[in-house]
């Protein structure tokens, strides 16, 4: 059974790196529509403001709770998100509160002290609050999927893409669940297996993205990216086989750290590239920084397991 202290600091965590995961989905969503169906911007930004809102609530309760090494890790943000944010709204003309990557950073000078046992109650409204909210994002993500699919209507998003933000929403949901039926997130090299598989896929398909997101002319990037691709796919199907047998688990963790390491450099030299307009491609800045956290969070948890 999860510890108060526990569920409030795995809930926290969980609720500061994915709460901004799933704003930025509807921030690029919202981007790749056509003016046909400008239509949804609204309903998209709507969801966006709803998730910055439960955002600011959770930083404000992550205040004497997280500890600075946790703003650190660069899965929250990193030293290009404030510019990318700022630039990413003048190409899209998309609004996007800053002032929540400013607190944010703040959360690096507080000290963390023993949680206020009244912060559970408060940890479990929001968590429920953000359950349901997120169950609504996804409906939505379906079903502008459901239309692409059936042509219906057209946007600048890879089809691949929409399912991979959604699965991403869907594995957000799974960790709510859980914390919320008093279970750690952490629990046991089963559990860790699966989160191998899931963030390996997810790099692999980051390495996809890239790849068909840069200019034709950026051909040496665009070989590093199928790369990466490849070599993620062979380490989602390690770790499938390491679920089975967990003795298989230690060297496939070795592996998957040493390749979202070298993949994080990847990101980290790309994000700079696209905001010093050195690298051709359609990719939007706030997207290179969002796959970047993603590749922090994921060295993060390899390197807890």
């Amino acid at each position: 059974m999860l510890t108060g202290t526990e569920y409030v600091k795995q809930s926290i965590e969980t609720n500061l790196f994915f709460l901004r995961i799933i704003k930025e989905h509807l921030i690029f969503a919202s981007a790749a529509l056509t003016l046909k169906d400008a239509s949804l911007v609204p309903q998209l930004m709507a969801f966006k403001v709803k998730f910055e809102n439960l955002l600011v609530c959770t930083i404000s309760l992550a205040r004497g709770v997280i500890k600075p090494e946790a703003i650190a890790a660069g899965d929250i943000i990193t030293p290009y998100t404030m510019k990318a944010e700022i630039v990413t709204q003048q190409y899209t003309g998309i609004p996007i509160n800053t002032a929540i990557t400013q607190m944010e950073a703040a959360l690096a000078n507080n000290n963390a002290i023993a949680p206020n046992p009244a912060i559970v109650q408060s940890v479990n409204i929001l968590n429920e609050n953000i359950i349901m909210n997120l169950r609504a994002a996804i409906d939505a993500k379906k079903m502008l999927l459901s239309n692409i699919l059936a042509c219906k209507m057209f946007t600048n998003m890879y089809p691949a893409m929409l399912e991979h933000v959604t699965h991403e929403a869907e594995h957000y949901l799974e960790h709510l669940e859980t914390l919320q039926s008093g279970k750690s997130l952490s629990d046991g090299p089963k559990t860790a297996a699966e989160r191998q598989i899931f963030w390996n896929h997810i790099m692999g398909d980051h390495g996809r993205f890239i790849r068909g997101l840069l200019d034709p002319t950026e051909e040496e990037l665009i070989a590093k990216a199928n790369g990466f691709a490849g070599e993620f796919d062979e380490l989602t199907n390690a770790a499938k086989e390491a679920y089975d047998q967990v003795g298989l688990l230690p060297e496939v963790t070795k592996r998957s750290i040493n390749a979202t390491t070298n993949i994080k450099v990847f990101k980290e030299q790309g994000t700079m590239g696209i905001l010093e307009c050195k690298i051709r491609s359609i990719i939007l800045p706030l997207l290179s920084d969002h796959v970047l956290r993603e590749a922090n969070h994921y060295l993060k948890e390899l390197r807890h397991e």
